[in-house]
C-alpha cells in the first residue's frame, strides 16, 4: 500500500478544534473574541439600564456601559447576580447601531424577553427582561426603537392572515363552482 493510500478500515483522526461531526468547538475566550470584532468599538455609554423587577432583585439597577455585558452569578460578569436560578455565565448584552440585544448563553433556566423564551433578541425601552428568576425592566432614555418592529407587528405579518383567508375563500369558490 503506498503511502498516499488510506486503509479503509481506519478511522480517520479528527482535527484538533472540530467537534462532533465536523462542528466547531469555540471557547468561551474565542466567542467573546468574535463578539467584540462583531461590534462597534467606539459606542458610548447611552444611559440604559435594568431596573430590577422581581422580589430577588428589586431596587437594583444596572447601568449598560460599552458594548457588552454578561450577566450571571460568577464574580467575572459585568452584571453580577446573586441568584440561584441564574447561572455562572446566563446571557450577554450587546449593543449595536440597532440597540440592545440580549443573548441567552445555554442557560440552565432559561432567558426572556416580556415572558417569551429566547436565544437571541432585540431589547427596547419598557421590555422585561428575565434571567431565570431574576426579573428587570429595560430601559432606554433615547427610546430607541427597532426598525424592523412596530407595535401590531410588521407590516407583513399584520395582512398576512387576511390574504391567507381571502385565498381560502378562493379555492373554496372554485371547488363549489365546479
Amino acid at each position: 500500500m503506498s503511502s498516499k493510500q488510506q486503509d479503509p478500515n481506519r478511522k480517520p483522526r479528527r482535527q484538533k478544534d472540530a467537534g462532533p461531526q465536523g462542528t466547531q468547538v469555540f471557547s468561551r475566550d474565542e466567542v467573546g473574541k468574535l463578539l467584540d470584532e462583531a461590534t462597534p468599538e467606539k459606542m458610548q455609554a447611552d444611559g440604559a439600564e435594568l431596573r430590577g423587577a422581581s422580589e430577588s432583585v428589586s431596587g437594583q439597577a444596572f447601568a449598560l456601559a460599552g458594548t457588552t455585558l454578561v450577566v450571571g452569578r460568577s464574580p467575572d460578569c459585568g452584571i453580577r447576580l446573586e441568584e440561584s436560578s441564574v447561572s455562572s455565565e446566563h446571557a450577554r448584552l450587546v449593543r449595536d447601531n440597532d440597540g440592545w440585544r440580549v443573548v441567552n448563553l445555554l442557560s440552565t433556566n432559561g432567558t426572556f424577553v416580556n415572558d417569551k423564551k429566547i436565544s437571541n433578541a432585540a431589547i427596547t425601552d419598557g421590555d422585561h427582561v428575565r434571567f431565570g428568576r431574576a426579573e428587570f425592566v429595560f430601559h432606554d432614555p433615547e427610546g430607541r426603537r427597532r426598525t424592523t418592529a412596530r407595535p401590531g407587528g410588521s407590516g407583513v405579518m399584520r395582512w398576512l392572515p387576511w390574504v391567507a383567508a381571502a385565498a381560502i375563500v378562493v379555492v373554496a369558490a372554485i371547488w363549489l363552482l365546479r
